[in-house]
Order: structure tokens, then C-alpha cells, then sequence
């Protein structure tokens, strides 16, 4: 059964890794001239998103303190080829069960690291491994993920995940939570303060790497029936989990304030009108309308690849003005 799931992500990261048009497709060119060494450093990537979805967002990283340069100055060492020490970018993406699943995260790693090199030894082998990978020695990406299920930002303030993050020596650590803050009375101060000394106690593990927020994607929310036994309870409702809004806004906010940057996928797939629609007209949640099947992780990944390489690309562009 377990290789038979594993086998089953693989094929969905291959099939969804295919699809986008010009995915990952190299323009290289070891030329000289300013043109030529644009085109080498440069990453065409594009997510074709299904034509249901509605209301769609420009897919960006908001980051007008620039606060993803080293992270992008390292990514553009490893593709210059005039740059004989090519460098090892090594990421953490931490957060709640979305990141647990070990779906979402090694579709956009993979993705990297066919264009940055692989870095690893192997990779992430479903949800029973640990998230963590060795380093090959090699150069290239390297992508670790720390989920918990249930997470919020105080489940990582806690010594075990500072120690384990510290010696990973991120370049890069992503944040994404959210979707649990959301499921009950949600109080917007709290989720403040909590997301603020989360930040203080990875900035005081990791001080040089950069930090990137991702809004949680959208869920519906489900009332059951009282009762003893939790087999004996019925699901009386399934609503929309109008707290998503709320929830992103209190992460956008938070990232502008402390000039970091955010990935705002909420909004970036439809918003409050049409993200949980969208999401559930393409079929990509799992029965508890709360958690997504493996292509809707997938397409997560593939989404949050294609804003990195955007962000990537204006940075190269900035560079040789």
C-alpha cells in the first residue's frame, strides 16, 4: 500500500510537471554580451491553471523590501555560467498539515531542482518520512519540510524545531499557517502576536535568512451533531470558513509591517468569492473539504515554483539594467 501511494504521487508531480507550457524550458546561451547572459540566467515557467477557476490573481511575491535578494543572488550564482563555485540554496518550509501531507512541498522542489540542480540525495518519500533530506555535496536546491498537523505558530516555538532548523542553515524559510488560526472564534490580535514571536525566534535561530509568508489556500468549515462518541456525531453543516479572509489579511499585514516577504495564495486563487469554489469545482479537496488530494497539493507547488521564478526573473532583469 505504501509504495503503491508513493508511486501514485510521483506520477501526479511528473503529469502535473509536464502540463504547464514551456515548464521549466531552457533559454541558454553561453554567448558574451549582456543579451546573451540574460537569456542564460533566465527561467521561462508557466502553471496552466484548469478554466474553471475563476477571478484569478496575477500569481506575485509581494516583496518591496527586497527582502528575497540573497535568496535570488544565490539562485542566479548556480545559472551563471561564467560562476566556477556554484553554491548549494538550501529551504525549510515549515507549517500545518498542508506541509505534513509531503505533497505540497517536493512539487515545487522538484521543480527547482531541475533547473537549479538537486542538491540532494534523494527525496521526500511520502508522508510517513521525515520531511528532512541529506545534502549530496553537490550544488543546487535542497528542500526540507517540518509539518504538523494542527499547526499554528506557536507549535514551533519550541527548542526541538529551533535546534533542527538551525542546523539545516536555511537560505530561505517558508512559512505556511494559517488554516488552523482560522477554524474557530478567530481573534486577529492573538494570531498578530503569535505569528510575531514565531518571527523573532527564527530570526534569533537563522538571522541571514530571508523569510516568506504564504496566505493558507481556503477551507470549508464543518458542524457536527453533539455526541459521547465521536463515530455517533453528524455533520449538520458545511460552510464556507469565512475566518480565511480575516486570517490573510493578518498574515499580509504582518509581512508589511516587518518587511518581509508574501505570498498571498488566498487571494492569489480567487479570494473570498471564488478561492473555495474554485478549489472545489476542479475537484481538489479531500472529503473534509479542509485538506486537498494530491493534485490540488500538487498545484500548490507548482504555483508557489512559478512566483519564486517570477520574482527570480525580475531580479536577473534588476541586475543587468
Amino acid at each position: 500500500m505504501k509504495l503503491l501511494f508513493t508511486s501514485k504521487i510521483k506520477f501526479v508531480i511528473m503529469i502535473n510537471i509536464l502540463l504547464p507550457v514551456c515548464g521549466g524550458f531552457l533559454f541558454s546561451n553561453p554567448d558574451s554580451g549582456s543579451d546573451d547572459e540574460i537569456k542564460s540566467l533566465h527561467v521561462v515557467a508557466e502553471t496552466v491553471l484548469p478554466a474553471s477557476f475563476a477571478e484569478i490573481q496575477p500569481n506575485i511575491i509581494h516583496d518591496s523590501a527586497q527582502n528575497l535578494s540573497a535568496f535570488f543572488e544565490k539562485l542566479m550564482m548556480i545559472r551563471d555560467i561564467k560562476n566556477i563555485e556554484k553554491p548549494v540554496v538550501r529551504i525549510v518550509h515549515i507549517g500545518d498539515s498542508h506541509v505534513r501531507s509531503h505533497e505540497f512541498t517536493p512539487a515545487f522542489n522538484f521543480r527547482l531542482t531541475e533547473i537549479f540542480g538537486n542538491a540532494a540525495t534523494g527525496f521526500i518519500d511520502g508522508y510517513k518520512s521525515s520531511g528532512i533530506i541529506e545534502e549530496n555535496g553537490l550544488p543546487g536546491i535542497i528542500c526540507h519540510c517540518i509539518g504538523i498537523n494542527g499547526a499554528t505558530s506557536k507549535n514551533f516555538l519550541n527548542d526541538k524545531y529551533s535546534e533542527e532548523i538551525n542546523k539545516l542553515n536555511p537560505d530561505l524559510i517558508i512559512i505556511s499557517l494559517g488554516t488552523n488560526e482560522g477554524l474557530g472564534r478567530y481573534d486577529s490580535i492573538y494570531h498578530y502576536s503569535m505569528m510575531k514571536n514565531l518571527f523573532s525566534f527564527l530570526k534569533n535561530v537563522c538571522p541571514h535568512a530571508a523569510i516568506l509568508y504564504t496566505t493558507p489556500p481556503g477551507a470549508f468549515k464543518t458542524t457536527y451533531s453533539r455526541a459521547r462518541r465521536r463515530k455517533n456525531r453528524k455533520i449538520i453543516s458545511v460552510t464556507e470558513n469565512k475566518n480565511t479572509k480575516n486570517v490573510a489579511s493578518t498574515i499580509i499585514q504582518f509581512a508589511a509591517d516587518h518587511k518581509v516577504a508574501c505570498w498571498d495564495l488566498f487571494n492569489i486563487i480567487g479570494g473570498e468569492q471564488h478561492a473555495c469554489k474554485n478549489w472545489m469545482n476542479g475537484k481538489y479537496y479531500q472529503n473534509d473539504k479542509l485538506h486537498f488530494t494530491a493534485d490540488g497539493y500538487v498545484l500548490q507547488g507548482n504555483l508557489l515554483y512559478e512566483a519564486l521564478i517570477t520574482g527570480y526573473n525580475e531580479y536577473v532583469l534588476k541586475n543587468y539594467e
